[in-house]
């Protein structure tokens, strides 16, 4: 017999997702549950994907829900993440991967300009990009680590040399004011740049200043990932 699981409390689902009370399953032996809520959570993923990231069901929430244990759910997630429906980010919310599709369309790596002197000097800006870097991987997106020594237009030559071969995007982590001009000029080269500090830079639209509240994680999920 199949049929919906009703729940006596009200429980928040994503916005773009059914609610959970809306989802079936067929009442089968308790030993075999997980096999009917992976079920259910398969069909509503398959059913639900659009064109870019968006959040899924918690697996708190679904073990509340289907009165299973977190472990078992995390199985089940692990799962759908092996047949790449579901995408697990750590220490953030399980993702609903896009379409195949629309995943051709979305730039997949990205470049990480980096000063070399400064790297080279400065611990703090050392540890600052190789955090970024931990986020990036987080998200499983691709990276590459543009060094430039003497100017940042040795970025400009870098890009057009490998514009071709892959990344369409720059992560530019603590520009320099000095940097405008050049960030200007790879924007007109059709090149997006998303640039992460602590100073604004007037007339750049994709700036984000990182803050306790506004992380290099949140700044990714938000400019990358479009969630």
């Amino acid at each position: 017999m199949v049929k919906p699981l009703l729940s006596h409390h009200s429980r928040r689902s994503p916005p773009e997702l059914p609610d959970l009370d809306q989802l079936v399953f067929t009442s089968r032996p308790r030993a075999a549950r997980s096999a009917s809520v992976h079920a259910s959570l398969r069909q509503a993923a398959v059913e639900n994907r659009n064109d870019h990231f968006q959040p899924f069901y918690s697996i708190r929430a679904v073990a509340n829900h289907f009165h299973i244990p977190i472990a078992t759910v995390s199985r089940i997630y692990q799962r759908l993440s092996a047949e790449r429906l579901l995408r697990l980010v750590w220490g953030s919310k399980t993702l609903l991967e896009p379409t195949e599709a629309a995943k051709k369309k979305q730039a997949r790596t990205v470049g990480i300009p980096i000063d070399l002197i400064r790297f080279t000097n400065s611990s703090d800006y050392r540890h600052s990009i190789l955090n970024l870097q931990r986020e990036i991987w987080k998200h499983r997106i691709n990276e590459h680590l543009l060094f430039f020594e003497k100017s940042a237009e040795e970025i400009l030559h870098i890009c057009k040399r490998d514009h071709a071969n892959g990344f369409d995007t720059l992560i530019w982590l603590l520009p320099d004011p000095s940097h405008r001009e050049t960030l200007f000029r790879l924007h007109d080269r059709g090149i997006c740049v998303i640039c992460l500090g602590d100073r604004h830079i007037s007339g750049l639209n994709d700036f984000y200043t990182i803050s306790p509240r506004c992380t290099a994680g949140k700044i990714l999920r938000k400019a990358i990932l479009k969630i």
